[in-house]
């Protein structure tokens, strides 16, 4: 009989609106990351990214013909929406094949997950080596359903196979960036990280214990990572292939080894490269890296920094387990402005039991950041339930109410405010206090948005004055310039 060999992998949107249209799309790196073995062993792997492809539903469907498994990789939210809306296509056009799940949210909710209908397995954690498995045995006519690492559905039974030990990830191919169809999609303009830059990643989890994120939960606090010389072997191809002059390092945890993300720095400068780039970071790691690493970063084109500092109130850290302190994220900035690095902050409000004081604390010292910085660049998130963390169970406990099926966790959207202790005026306050900032301590983008453009020019040059003296006497009562932006708002979508 004819063995096949083909093997289909989705990568669904991961918003419920359109991408805007100046904006690059999203490099699908964990299907890039399964699709490497699998490519490595003679498989015929197409890889469809919903982020930029339009028909990505019918070219799932017109793909899984004579496929062995479907593969489609997701969070919480709209990718669960649109990986089922693809799943149910397939099923409608009577493909038979597997369609097997992975990624954070069914790494974290596999039995649930498992009893969709539209779900015949879930492989947990690293799925890279398990993928190939069940490759491997589903092109031999054989049975996958006792493969580690994965939970399956059999006659409406739901199993758990033992977990998989994690691999050094060193093992596994250079990610197919060369196999990603139109590539110019995925090269941006970063503002402070070159012209032609696309994302690359050169570790996997993080061994914090954050109370909100993912990554302990699906990785149990392990971290790997390339070695410094597969990363710039990787990212030397890369600038060779698609012309780059910046990188952008999107691992959840760059610098966890400073000596390791300082060989590769001194890497970079040594091979000449000459590239610009940009990572995340943590305030408790800046304020302890040594005078040589922050001088080995800057020579090699050390960029931008992005910082999750979640909170102002130490008390709210030590609730969420951050592990870092106020004054740590407040010396982090001293240290980005004194190095001329740029930095980006991150935060959180609505967290079970945050009192209003402590969303307060936050505010300033959002604020106290970006006099120092000189910009404001924090952008403000709301808390999002993540089972199997304490403080999800908290915010059970206080109304929120848990998803009960994989199909309903489709519509849980974390870049909007659905808590039941958080109120819409509350809500309405965040923005209009992150309207205020941006105008009264204006980033180099939001002043260049302006430029050539007279009206726009005059608006900003208006909101910069009014919104500095807002800041400055910290006057956020009757908010008036942002009903007026919001209402025109309103009209133009209208």
């Amino acid at each position: 009989m004819d063995v096949k060999n083909k093997v289909v992998l989705f990568y669904p949107k991961p918003y419920f609106k359109q991408r805007l249209p100046w904006s690059s799309a999203l490099v699908p790196l964990p299907i890039m990351a399964l699709a490497a073995p699998l490519l490595a062993e003679g498989y015929d792997v197409t890889m469809i990214n919903g982020d930029a492809d339009a028909d990505a539903v019918k070219n799932v469907v017109d793909n899984c013909f004579d496929a062995l498994l479907l593969g489609i990789s997701s969070m919480s939210g709209p990718q669960i929406f649109h990986g089922l809306e693809a799943a149910k296509a397939v099923r409608l056009a009577g493909h038979e094949l597997p369609i097997i799940w992975g990624g954070y949210h069914p790494s974290i909710l596999p039995e649930q997950t498992c009893k969709n209908k539209y779900v015949d397995a879930v492989v947990r954690g690293q799925g890279e080596r398990t993928l190939l498995e069940i490759a491997g045995l589903l092109s031999q006519g054989e049975d996958f359903a006792d493969v580690a690492g994965t939970t399956i559905q059999r006659q409406g039974e739901v199993i758990s196979n033992p977990s998989r030990k994690m691999e050094d990830i060193n093992n596994f191919p250079r990610l197919p960036y060369e196999k990603l169809d139109h590539p110019e999609r995925y090269i941006s303009g970063l503002p402070n990280a070159g012209k032609r830059a696309i994302n690359y990643v050169s570790s996997q989890g993080c061994p914090y214990r954050c109370q909100f994120c993912a990554e302990p939960l699906v990785y149990g606090r392990r971290w790997l990572s390339y070695s410094p010389d597969r990363v710039m072997s990787d990212v030397e191809f890369l600038k060779s292939h698609f012309h780059l002059d910046g990188v952008a390092y999107v691992d959840a945890n760059f610098f966890v080894k400073e000596h390791r993300s300082r060989e590769i720095a001194q890497l970079s400068t040594d091979r000449g490269l000459d590239l610009k780039w940009t990572a995340y970071a943590r305030s408790n790691q800046i304020v302890k890296f040594s005078e040589e690493s922050i001088q080995t970063f800057k020579s090699s084109g050390l960029s931008d920094l992005s910082v999750g500092a979640e909170s102002g109130s130490d008390n709210m850290l030590n609730v969420m387990q951050k592990d870092i302190s106020r004054e740590e994220t407040i010396e982090a900035a001293r240290i980005a402005r004194r190095h001329g690095f740029h930095v980006s902050f991150f935060f959180i409000v609505g967290f079970p039991g945050e009192t209003a004081e402590e969303v307060e604390e936050t505010w300033d010292m959002i604020q106290q950041i970006s006099e120092i910085t000189g910009e404001y660049r924090s952008a403000m998130f709301f808390f999002a339930p993540m089972p199997g963390h304490a403080l999800y169970e908290k915010a059970c406990d206080m109304g929120f109410q848990q998803p009960a099926t994989f199909e309903e966790w489709s519509q849980f959207n974390s870049f909007e405010c659905n808590l039941p202790w958080v109120s819409q005026k509350f809500a309405n306050r965040m923005k209009q206090r992150d309207f205020y900032l941006t105008f009264g301590y204006p980033s180099a983008s939001v002043l260049a948005h302006s430029k050539g453009r007279r009206l726009r020019r005059r608006y900003v040059d208006m909101m910069e004055k009014v919104s500095s003296y807002r800041c400055q006497k910290k006057y956020w009562q009757m908010p008036a310039e942002w009903w007026v932006v919001e209402s025109l708002k309103r009209i133009k979508d209208d």
